[in-house]
C-alpha cells in the first residue's frame, strides 16, 4: 500500500493525522493495550498516524449499527404512535391474566411464543387464538406484545378495524402519514399483532389490503400473531382464500374455549356489590 492510500484508509477510519508525535502513547479504551504510533513520510514530511484499536473500531461500527436499529423503531413507533392497545390493555401481562377454564391452552403457547421467539423453531410462526368473543384473547395478544417489548422487540399491535381505518385516512391529502409507509412498518416491524381480525366489513378493497399485509410478511418471514372471534373455516370465507391460505402456513391455531371473560367479571363485580 503505497502513502497516500494509507492516508485515505486511515482518514477514512477516523484515525488521526499529525505532524507531531503524540507526547502519550494511546490506549485502547477496551483492551487497555497501546496503540502504536505509525510514521509516514508523505510528500517528504513525515506525518504520524495514530491507528485505532480493532477492537475499539469494532465498538464503533456495533454503536453506528445500534443507534440505526434504534432510530428505525423510533421511526417506527412515532409512525404507530407504536400502540392501539390503550390502558386497558398497555399494562397487560402474562401474570395479570386470570385464565377461566378452557383457556389453558392459549395461555401456555402465548407463553412459550414469547420464550422461543428467537429461536427457529418460531421463526416466521406465530399464533392464531380464536374462540368466543370476550374469553381473553386479546388480554393474551397484548401480554405477548408488551412482553415482547420489554425485550427490545418493535412490536405493532392493532385491531384490523382500526388499521383499515387508518390506512383510509391516508386517503385525505393533509394526513402525515402515507399508505406506503404505513405498509412499511407493517412489514419490517419484528412482530405484528392484529386483534380481531374478521370482524371488519368486507370488500374488495378490504380484502386486497389485508392479502397485502399478510403476503407483506409471508415473503419476509416475518410473524403475524392474530385473534378472532371466528373460527379457521369462517375467517377463511371472510377475508379470502389467499390471505388464509398463507396465515394456515404461518400461525399455529389454538382455539381458546374459555366463555366469555366479561361476563366472569360483571359476575364477580355484582358479587362483590352485593356482599358489601
Amino acid at each position: 500500500m503505497n502513502p497516500m492510500e494509507q492516508v485515505v484508509n486511515q482518514v477514512l477510519a477516523n484515525q488521526s493525522i499529525s505532524t507531531t508525535s503524540p507526547s502519550e502513547p494511546r490506549v485502547c479504551p477496551h483492551c487497555e493495550e497501546v496503540v502504536s504510533v505509525i510514521e509516514q513520510v508523505i510528500f517528504g514530511k513525515k506525518r504520524f498516524i495514530q491507528p485505532v484499536c480493532e477492537c475499539e473500531a469494532k465498538a464503533r461500527d456495533e454503536e453506528v449499527i445500534a443507534n440505526a436499529k434504534y432510530q428505525e423503531q423510533r421511526k417506527l413507533r412515532e409512525m404507530f404512535s407504536i400502540s392501539d392497545l390503550g390502558e386497558r390493555f398497555d399494562e397487560a401481562t402474562f401474570e395479570k391474566f386470570k385464565p377461566t377454564p378452557g383457556a389453558e391452552n392459549a395461555l401456555k403457547f402465548s407463553k412459550r411464543f414469547v420464550n422461543e421467539f428467537d429461536t427457529e423453531l418460531w421463526k416466521g410462526l406465530a399464533l392464531m387464538l380464536w374462540g368466543n368473543p370476550g374469553n381473553g384473547k386479546s388480554l393474551l395478544a397484548a401480554s405477548v406484545a408488551n412482553a415482547l417489548e420489554s425485550k427490545g422487540k418493535t412490536v405493532v399491535f392493532i385491531s384490523m378495524p382500526n388499521l383499515l381505518q387508518k390506512i383510509r385516512s391516508t386517503f385525505n391529502g393533509n394526513n402525515k402519514e402515507s399508505e406506503n409507509e404505513i405498509m412499511k412498518a407493517l412489514h419490517a416491524c419484528d412482530l405484528l399483532v392484529i386483534d380481531d381480525i374478521g370482524a371488519e366489513k368486507v370488500t374488495d378493497w378490504v380484502e386486497d389490503v389485508i392479502f397485502r399485509i399478510v403476503d407483506g410478511r409471508y415473503t419476509r418471514k416475518k410473524p403475524i400473531f392474530v385473534t378472532s372471534n371466528l373460527n379457521p373455516e369462517e375467517l377463511g370465507a371472510k377475508i379470502g382464500a389467499r390471505s388464509m391460505d398463507r396465515l394456515t402456513e404461518m400461525c399455529q391455531s389454538i382455539h381458546n374455549k374459555a366463555t366469555s371473560y366479561r361476563k366472569v367479571i360483571a359476575q364477580q363485580r355484582l358479587k362483590a356489590l352485593l356482599d358489601n
